[in-house]
């Protein structure tokens, strides 16, 4: 069986793109109208656990937003945590044992004018 990698970014695709009110990107399309989610990186622990292939997993995930204020990129983080709370992600190489929320922040970026907010998923897969 090979690393469920590739697999498990389709599937956050496809959930997040089936579950936000805006895009989902891996490489963001010049011109690309806000708001918009990322998916930025992944790191990968291995977690075997009695001789079971085991992988933890973080995947970041960045929403941007020119709205005024926060209050777009709040809400689309909170649309990111329903979508993904509780709920099985099939993977094609393995099985997502869990997948949960483990972070969120906000900020203004530095043009003054973006928010950004930042999410970050950890998952655990087996392979």
């Amino acid at each position: 069986m090979t690393d469920p990698s590739w697999s498990l970014q389709q599937a956050l695709y496809q959930a997040l793109s089936a579950a936000l009110p805006c895009p989902v990107y891996d490489a963001v399309p010049q011109g690309a109208a806000y708001p918009y989610v990322t998916i930025d990186r992944e790191v990968r622990r291995n977690a075997d656990f009695l001789n079971s292939r085991l992988d933890e997993r973080f995947v970041y995930l960045n929403v941007w937003s020119d709205y005024p204020g926060q209050k777009e990129v709040k809400e689309i983080i909170a649309a990111i945590d329903a979508a993904l709370h509780r709920q099985p992600l099939e993977i094609a190489d393995g099985r997502v044992v869990s997948c949960i929320v483990r972070d969120t922040d906000t900020s203004r970026d530095a043009d003054g004018v973006t928010y950004m907010g930042r999410v970050t998923l950890q998952i655990l897969t087996q392979h």
